[in-house]
């Protein structure tokens, strides 16, 4: 730019100073050394003006940078948010079956099933570690996110958390409901084995006596004296394997007091060993400890017989108490978790944009 200055400015004066000569030769002579600075022209270092242009472009290149900070950990920011909602979402699928079973009658499904549903639903947590890595990735995106991708995030965290109560809980309920069905089952089993145990007694009076008749040399359809103890120890087995299924009850259910069927069993279990001594005896000659032992079985049978009547008239009947006691406080927990989470997953709707009867957009 001062080349073509001095050329400009050397020209003007060629034209304006043609009767001097000292006058023409100066100019020449400074035009061929260097231009004639302009008055308000001032000289800016090279330096400087290399710094200038570096600071612009660190400016530039700082606010470029910023830029596309933001926007990328915003970006990261809504992946992890969706990331999580859709761990979230793997879970319900266990999740669901279960508050569907708690929210059905008792006896609707067995307790194989029930024990399936219930694993099923703690191996479920494996998505929601997910979930809460998620939301740990995107909280340290803070800076990045909008009050709503805030607000959907704490939202996702009180849902990880309720879920996990929430299946703690459920988990609660059915094992109280597997263990009630289990007792159920079990005490059913050992009344089948008294009543069975009850047969083969019946049948071993009948054949004793008709044994007695043979003794006495009187017809009759019984000459071993074998039959009427292969009976007693029939009965003997059948009311061991009730006492069994009885303590299986106990074991499977420990919420009640059982002692009006130990009670029963334990005399019914006594009595046909009295009866077994008896036929024993008879078997040996021995009547005199026969007598003595038929007497003693009579008098036990008594009080079995008063034992019986303070049988409940089913499983069902001595359960339905001490079941709905044992399930309060855990179905209790598991409503006030549940209405909580429902509160809570409306909130991560709303900001899907998928909230329940509308389209509403986040």
């Amino acid at each position: 730019m001062s080349s073509q200055t001095s050329r400009h400015m050397a020209t003007a004066s060629d034209s304006s100073s043609k009767n001097s000569k000292a006058q023409d030769s100066f100019v020449d002579g400074s035009t061929s050394k260097s231009p004639t600075p302009r008055r308000d022209q001032k000289k800016i270092p090279l330096a400087i003006k290399i710094g200038a242009s570096l600071i612009a472009l660190v400016i530039l290149g700082s606010a470029g940078y910023l830029i596309w900070r933001h926007l990328t950990g915003a970006a990261q920011a809504k992946e992890q948010i969706a990331a999580a909602i859709s761990s979230v979402s793997k879970s319900d699928a266990a999740i669901v079956p279960l508050n569907n079973t708690i929210s059905s009658d008792l006896g609707v499904k067995t307790s194989e099933e029930l024990t399936k549903i219930r694993d099923d639903a703690k191996k479920s947590t494996s998505s929601l570690d997910e979930a809460q890595a998620h939301v740990n990735n995107a909280k340290s995106l803070n800076e990045f996110m909008t009050d709503d991708e805030r607000t959907v995030v704490q939202a996702l965290q009180d849902s990880i958390d309720q879920r996990r109560k929430l299946i703690d809980a459920g988990s609660e309920v059915l094992t109280v409901d597997i263990g009630v069905l289990d007792a159920k089952t079990f005490l059913t089993q050992a009344m089948e084995k008294a009543v069975s145990a009850d047969s083969h007694v019946e049948k071993s009076v009948e054949a004793a006596a008709e044994y007695a008749k043979s003794l006495a040399k009187e017809e009759s359809s019984v000459d071993d004296a074998n039959i009427p103890i292969g009976f007693d120890k029939s009965a003997m087995e059948d009311i061991t394997a009730a006492q069994g299924f009885e303590n299986n009850a106990e074991q499977a259910f420990s919420q009640t007091d059982y002692s009006v069927y130990t009670n029963y069993l334990t005399a019914r279990k006594d009595a046909i060993q009295a009866l077994l001594d008896a036929d024993t005896h008879i078997a040996f000659g021995e009547f005199d400890k026969a007598q003595a032992s038929i007497e003693d079985y009579n008098k036990r049978e008594a009080a079995v017989a008063d034992l019986a009547k303070q049988l409940p008239e089913t499983p069902d009947a001595f359960l339905s108490e001490p079941y709905d006691s044992a399930l309060k406080k855990s179905l209790d927990a598991y409503k006030e978790i549940a209405e909580k989470l429902a509160v809570t997953d409306e909130k991560v709707r709303n900001y899907q944009g998928l909230a329940a009867g509308g389209s509403k957009k986040a």
